[in-house]
C-alpha cells in the first residue's frame, strides 16, 4: 500500500466489526474505533502488539478481541467508551481467536485448549467476569454464527482463504445448519466448489465468503440454500474478514474497509477512515540485536569480531572502541561474515546480493577506505550460498552452494573452481586446516 502521509488516510485495516454508528478494526497492531460513516479513528488499545478480530457486544458497551500482549493469544475485553483492558482467558493456545458474542452476552471464542490436536478448534462461551468458559456442543469447528438457526463452519484445520487462494482440498471450509434446532446439522451449499469462511446471519439470510468463482467474494442465500447472490466483485482482491450487525456487512479488501448497507442490491462502498496518532509503526526504531543476530567471526587477535546483523556486517571490538559498519547499504542483504589475516591486516569476507545474485565481497576490518568500495568476486557464479569458509592465509574461500556444489574462489584472481558435488544433498561443515593447505567438509552419502 502507498503511504498517504499528507492526508493521514493510509493504513492496512483488517478484522472489522460494526455496531450502531461505530466500526472497530485492527491497524498498526492495535484495536481502533471510528465513526461508521468515516472520519478520524482512535485507539481502543495501545499495546502495539499483534491483535485480531475485535467484536462489539450486542448492547454496544464492551469490546472483545484477541491479543498476544502476554504471549499466546488470549481473549481481552474493554469498555467501548474507554478504559483498561481485562484479560479473560489463560489458555496458552496459539489457535485462540475471538469470533463474536453468544446470544447470552458472552464472548464467543475458538481455541484448541484442552484438546490433543492443535489443528482442531472448539467453540467456547467466555463469561465477562473471568469465570470458566463453557465448551459449546458442536465439536471441532472453524466458526459459529448464531441466528434463527445455528450455522457452523467446518474448517477447524483450515486457513484463511486469502492465504491459500483457490484451494480445493479436503480441509476447505464447509457450511452446516441446524434447521430444526435438534442438534442435527445438514450440509449447506455443497454444490459450491470453493473455500467457504466467515458465515453470518444477516436478517433471514446466510452470508459468507467464498472463492468458487476464482476470487473471494461475499455471497448470501436463504436458509434453505436457494436464491444465492453475489454482493461484491470478483475482478480484484479477495474480500476478507466479513462481519455483521445483523443488517449491514463490513469487510476488508486490499487493506480498506467496505460497507454493504443491506443484501437487497446495495453496492459496497469504501469507508473513509483516517488513522490518528503518531503512526508508531512508521517511525524508525532500534533493531533488537538478540532477535536479528545472524553470525559472528572473531579475528586472529581476539580483539574484535565481524558480526552479521539484520542484513548488514559490522566490526565489533571486544573491549573498547566504536562499532563500525563494514557493509550496510540499504536494500542489500549481507550475511555469513568471516575473518582472515593478509599482509599484516585483518580482513572480512561476506556474502552479498547487491547484484541480485550471491557474490563474495572483501574489505579490511576497519572498513573500505574513504571513497572506496569492497572488492566483489564471483557474482552470478555461486548459486545461493549456504556456507562460507575462508582460508586462514586469505588465499581462497570455500563456498557450499544450494545445488550441492563445493566451490573454491581464489581471492587474487577471482577464479571459481568446483571441487566436489553432493548428488544426494548439500555439502556442509567447511573447515580449512591452520596452514590453509587442506579443506575438510561433510559429504552427503546416498539415501538408504
Amino acid at each position: 500500500m502507498t503511504q498517504g502521509a499528507s492526508t493521514g488516510t493510509s493504513g492496512y485495516l483488517r478484522f472489522p466489526h460494526l455496531h450502531g454508528d461505530l466500526v472497530t478494526f485492527v491497524a498498526e497492531d492495535d484495536v481502533w474505533l471510528a465513526p461508521v460513516e468515516g472520519g478520524r479513528a482512535w485507539r481502543a488499545s495501545a499495546d502495539n502488539i499483534p491483535v485480531n478480530h475485535p467484536r462489539i457486544s450486542p448492547d454496544g458497551t464492551t469490546l472483545a478481541w484477541t491479543s498476544t500482549r502476554d504471549g499466546a493469544p488470549e481473549v481481552h475485553i474493554a469498555p467501548v467508551d474507554g478504559g483498561p483492558a481485562k484479560r479473560l482467558t489463560h489458555w496458552g493456545s496459539w489457535r485462540t481467536q475471538v469470533r463474536g458474542w453468544t446470544p447470552e452476552g458472552q464472548v464467543l471464542a475458538l481455541s484448541t485448549t484442552g484438546q490433543p490436536s492443535l489443528r482442531r478448534t472448539w467453540a467456547r462461551a467466555v463469561p465477562l467476569d473471568g469465570g470458566p468458559a463453557t465448551t459449546l456442543p458442536y465439536g471441532p469447528v472453524g466458526d459459529v454464527a448464531h441466528g434463527p438457526h445455528p450455522v457452523l463452519l467446518s474448517a477447524p484445520m483450515g486457513r484463511e482463504a486469502a492465504w491459500w487462494k483457490r484451494y480445493r482440498g479436503g480441509t476447505a471450509g464447509k457450511l452446516w445448519i441446524d434447521r430444526d434446532g435438534d442438534g442435527e446439522f445438514t450440509r449447506l451449499h455443497q454444490e459450491l466448489d470453493g473455500n467457504i469462511e466467515y458465515p453470518l446471519w444477516v436478517g433471514d439470510r446466510i452470508a459468507f465468503l467464498c472463492d468458487h468463482e476464482g476470487t473471494g467474494a461475499l455471497y448470501s442465500s436463504r436458509a434453505d440454500a436457494t436464491d444465492l447472490r453475489r454482493h461484491t466483485p470478483i475482478d480484484g482482491f479477495y474480500a476478507r474478514h466479513a462481519a455483521t450487525d445483523g443488517t449491514r456487512v463490513v469487510y476488508t479488501s486490499a487493506g480498506r474497509l467496505w460497507l454493504l448497507d443491506d443484501l437487497d442490491g446495495s453496492a459496497p462502498r469504501p469507508l473513509d477512515i483516517r488513522l490518528g496518532g503518531p503512526r508508531v509503526d512508521l517511525q524508525p526504531f532500534q533493531a533488537s540485536t538478540s532477535h536479528w543476530f545472524g553470525s559472528a567471526a572473531p579475528d586472529h587477535t581476539a580483539r574484535g569480531s565481524a558480526v552479521g546483523l539484520r542484513g548488514a556486517v559490522h566490526w565489533v571490538t571486544h573491549r573498547s572502541g566504536p562499532v563500525r559498519a563494514v557493509a550496510a547499504a540499504p536494500g542489500v542483504r549481507t550475511r555469513l561474515p568471516r575473518t582472515f589475516r593478509a599482509d599484516g591486516e585483518e580482513w572480512v569476507v561476506w556474502v552479498t546480493d547487491a547484484e541480485g545474485e550471491d557474490a563474495l565481497e572483501f574489505a579490511p576490518a576497519t572498513g573500505p577506505a574513504l571513497g572506496a568500495t569492497p572488492r566483489r568476486l564471483a557474482a552470478g557464479r555461486l548459486g545461493r550460498v549456504l556456507e562460507l569458509a575462508m582460508a586462514p592465509d586469505g588465499s581462497r574461500a570455500a563456498v557450499a552452494a544450494h545445488d550441492g556444489r563445493l566451490l573454491l574462489v581464489e581471492r587474487e584472481t577471482g577464479e571459481v573452481r568446483e571441487v566436489d558435488r553432493g548428488e544426494d544433498g548439500d555439502v556442509c561443515d567447511l573447515t580449512f586446516s591452520p596452514d590453509s593447505a587442506w579443506l575438510a567438509w561433510t559429504h552427503p552419502g546416498p539415501a538408504r
